[in-house]
C-alpha cells in the first residue's frame, strides 16, 4: 500500500497527467482513515441498514463563522460550511487523497511547459436556483479572487498570482494560462470555488476588466469598474447573506441567525443527485453556536447536539463517559494542523529575535501538553507539517529553560534599571518596559490556559503580560490589521506538499495577508519562490529544509504541537468517518435511521 505522501506525490506527478484530466498523537492512526478509534472500546457508528434521506443534524460551532462566501473568508468554520453549498472544479478523494473531478469531466490537460491547463465542465450543471453553471461563472470566480480591491481575498490570492488569463471558448471549456510554472497549480486551480456570476456580479463589472489588469496594480488603479466591484464584493451581504450565496452543491443556505446558528437545507435541484461523495442524506444541517465548550458537552449528553468536532481533552477523558451515556461515541482524528504562539515582529519590544527566543524558552511545552491536552498531541518544531516529506526532523525544539531566557534578555539589553521588578530598556530615547498582551479568541479554554501559564512564567523573569479575549471575527480582524502583540493560533492545511508562501512570504505581511507576525527575510523569500516553480521533489526538500532553519532561528512563532481532534457524536449518526482532508469529516455522508429521527416527521 502506498503511504499518504507517496499518493500525494503520485497525483502531483506531471508525467502521468498530460492529456488526462490553502483552521492532531500518541495513538498510531491508519494512513487512509485518520480516525484513531474509540478510546473506550465502543463500536463505531456504522451501517444500521440502508441509508435513508431525511432528518436534521445539529453540529456544534464555537462561534459564528466569519462568513459563507468562500472567496472572502479564511476561517476553518466558514470554509467547512461553504463546502456543503459551493463546489470546486476538483476535489481530493476522501479516502485516497487523489485529485478527482467534481464540476469537470476529468482532471485537466496540462501542457508540457506547465503553463496551460484545460478543463471541461460536465454537462447539465446548475446552481441551486436552476441557472446553468458555465465558463462565464468560472471566469468570474477567478476574476473576483484576483481583483486586488477585494481585500478579504488577500489570504488566498497568492495561489493565483501567476494566473495570466482564463478563457472559455465555449460554455464548457475552460483554458487557464499561467505566467510561470507552479508545482501546485493543478491543485489550486482545481480548488477554486465557482460562484454564480448572475448573483454576485449583477452589473457585469468583472466583464469590464481583464486578467492583465488584475496582475498590474498600476493598471488596476485606473479601472473604475475594478474598484467598484471590489467595493461591491466587500459588502457584508456578499459575505453573510444566504440569499446572495447561491452555489451548485448538495445544500443551500436557508438561514443565518447571528450567534445562534447557520442552517443548510438539502438542495432538491442538485444536478448531481447520484453523487456518492456528497449524497446529502440529511434534510438539514444546522450549525449551532455554543460559545462555551462545557455547555456544548452538556448539550451533547442531553442529545441537543449530534456532533462536536473538538472536545477539550480533559472533558473528553473525564466528562464524556460512554458507559454512562451510551448514546455517545468518542473518536480522535488527525489533521494537518498545528498550534503556535505568534509574536508581532513589528513591535519594538518583540523585534529582536533574541527576545522572541527567550520567550520560547519560557514555554514548558511538555508540561502544557500533559496538563492541557492530556498528551493527545505531538510536538512540532518548524513551520512544515511533520507528515510532509519536507519536514526537517533534525531541527531541535527550543527547550524550556528560564536561565537561557534570562541570559538572552540580558544580551538583548533588557534589565531592571529602576528596581521595580520588571525588565526595561531605552527604546527611541524612552525607558520601555518589556510588556505584551496575549490576544485570544473567546471560548477557547485551551488557549486561555496556555496564556495563563506562559504569563506566569514571564512574570517570574520580569516581563509584564496581560490577556485580551475577543469574539472570533473581531479576533481575526485584529490579526489581519496587525493590532496585537502576541496571539495563540492554529493553522490547518490540506494534505499536499509544502508551499509556505501564504504564511511566511514578506509580500503577505501587508494588505491583510496571512503573514500576521510580519516575518520578513530575503533568503526565505527566495527559497519560497524557488520552491513554487520547482517540480523536482528532492530540490524542493532542500529549499524547505533551509527555509525551516531560517524561521526557527528567527522565532516569529513559538511552535507548540499538532493536536489530535477529540470528537464526540451521537450514535444515531451512521457512516461517520474521518479523513486528513479539511475539515476532517463530511456530514453530507451521515444519515439517521428513521427510528432515531427527532426533528423531521417520518415519511
Amino acid at each position: 500500500m502506498m503511504s499518504l505522501f507517496q499518493q500525494i506525490r503520485t497525483f502531483l506527478d506531471p508525467s502521468r497527467r498530460h492529456g488526462s484530466g490553502v483552521l492532531l498523537s500518541a495513538i498510531a492512526c491508519s494512513v487512509m482513515l485518520a480516525s484513531c478509534g474509540d478510546p473506550e472500546g465502543g463500536a463505531a457508528a456504522g451501517d444500521a441498514g440502508t441509508p435513508v434521506k431525511g432528518e436534521w443534524l445539529i453540529i456544534h460551532e464555537l462561534s459564528d463563522a466569519e462568513g459563507i462566501n468562500p472567496i472572502v473568508i479564511n476561517d476553518a468554520s466558514g470554509r467547512a460550511i461553504a463546502d456543503r453549498v459551493y463546489e470546486k472544479l476538483l476535489d481530493q478523494d476522501f479516502t485516497t487523497l487523489e485529485l478527482t473531478p467534481t464540476l469537470v469531466e476529468a482532471r485537466p490537460t496540462i501542457s508540457d511547459d506547465h503553463l496551460t491547463y484545460t478543463f471541461k465542465l460536465r454537462e447539465g450543471i446548475t446552481f441551486s436556483d436552476g441557472k446553468p453553471l458555465t465558463g462565464k461563472d468560472v471566469i468570474f470566480s477567478f476574476k473576483a479572487m484576483k481583483n486586488p480591491f477585494v481585500i478579504d481575498a488577500a489570504p488566498n490570492r497568492n495561489y493565483y498570482e501567476d494566473v495570466k488569463d482564463v478563457t472559455s471558448p465555449d460554455d464548457r471549456t475552460i483554458i487557464v494560462t499561467m505566467s510561470r510554472p507552479y508545482f501546485l497549480a493543478e491543485f489550486h486551480l482545481g480548488a477554486m470555488y465557482i460562484l454564480a456570476k448572475h448573483k454576485m456580479d449583477p452589473q457585469n463589472l468583472t466583464d469590464k476588466y481583464t486578467f492583465a489588469e488584475t496582475n498590474d496594480l498600476a493598471l488596476a488603479e485606473k479601472n473604475t469598474a475594478m474598484k467598484d466591484f471590489g467595493h461591491w464584493f466587500g459588502k457584508p451581504e456578499i459575505k453573510l447573506d444566504p440569499a446572495m450565496n447561491v452555489g451548485s452543491g448538495p445544500y443551500v443556505f436557508e438561514e443565518w441567525k447571528t450567534h445562534e446558528n447557520i442552517t443548510l437545507r438539502r438542495n432538491d435541484k442538485y444536478w448531481n443527485k447520484d453523487s456518492k461523495v456528497n449524497p446529502a442524506y440529511a434534510e438539514k444541517l444546522i450549525y449551532r453556536v455554543v460559545p462555551d465548550r462545557s455547555a456544548a458537552v452538556t448539550a451533547l449528553k442531553n442529545g441537543e447536539l449530534d456532533f462536536m468536532e473538538y472536545v477539550p481533552p480533559i472533558k473528553f477523558e473525564e466528562e464524556v463517559d460512554t458507559n454512562r451515556t451510551p448514546h455517545l461515541a468518542k473518536r480522535t482524528y488527525e489533521s494537518q494542523a498545528y498550534t503556535y504562539i505568534g509574536w508581532n515582529t513589528a513591535r519594538p519590544t518583540l523585534s529582536d529575535k533574541r527576545v522572541r527566543r527567550a520567550l520560547s524558552h519560557l514555554v514548558d511545552r511538555d508540561a502544557l501538553m500533559k496538563q492541557i491536552l492530556r498528551g493527545i498531541a505531538k510536538p512540532i518544531n518548524s513551520p512544515i507539517y511533520p507528515q510532509s516529506k519536507e519536514y526537517d526532523n533534525s531541527i531541535q525544539a527550543v527547550d524550556y529553560n528560564p536561565a537561557k531566557a534570562k541570559a538572552l534578555l540580558a544580551e538583548a539589553g533588557w534589565g531592571d534599571s529602576d528596581n521595580d521588578g520588571y525588565l526595561d530598556k531605552m527604546i527611541d530615547g524612552r525607558r520601555t518596559d518589556l510588556a505584551f498582551s496575549f490576544l485570544l479568541n473567546s471560548g477557547n479554554e485551551a488557549r486561555e490556559q496556555i496564556a495563563l501559564i506562559v504569563t506566569d512564567e514571564c512574570k517570574k523573569v520580569g516581563i509584564k503580560v496581560s490577556i485580551q479575549k475577543l469574539e472570533w471575527a473581531v479576533f481575526l480582524e485584529n490579526l489581519r490589521t496587525r493590532k496585537f502583540d502576541a496571539y495563540i493560533g492554529s493553522w490547518v492545511n490540506d494534505p499536499i506538499p509544502s508551499d509556505p508562501y501564504q504564511l511566511w512570504h514578506s509580500s503577505q505581511a501587508d494588505n491583510k495577508g496571512s503573514n500576521y507576525v510580519g516575518f520578513r527575510n530575503k533568503r526565505a523569500d527566495e527559497l519560497m519562490e524557488l520552491n513554487r516553480i520547482e517540480f523536482d521533489e528532492t530540490k524542493r526538500k532542500e529549499y524547505m529544509h533551509e527555509f525551516q532553519r531560517i524561521v526557527v532561528d528567527e522565532q516569529p512563532y513559538t511552535f507548540l504541537w499538532m493536536p489530535l481532534f477529540p470528537a464526540v457524536y451521537n450514535r444515531r449518526l451512521q457512516n461517520v468517518q474521518f479523513t486528513f482532508i479539511r475539515p476532517g469529516y463530511n456530514p453530507t455522508q451521515w444519515w439517521v435511521p428513521k427510528s432515531s429521527w427527532k426533528y423531521a416527521p417520518v415519511q
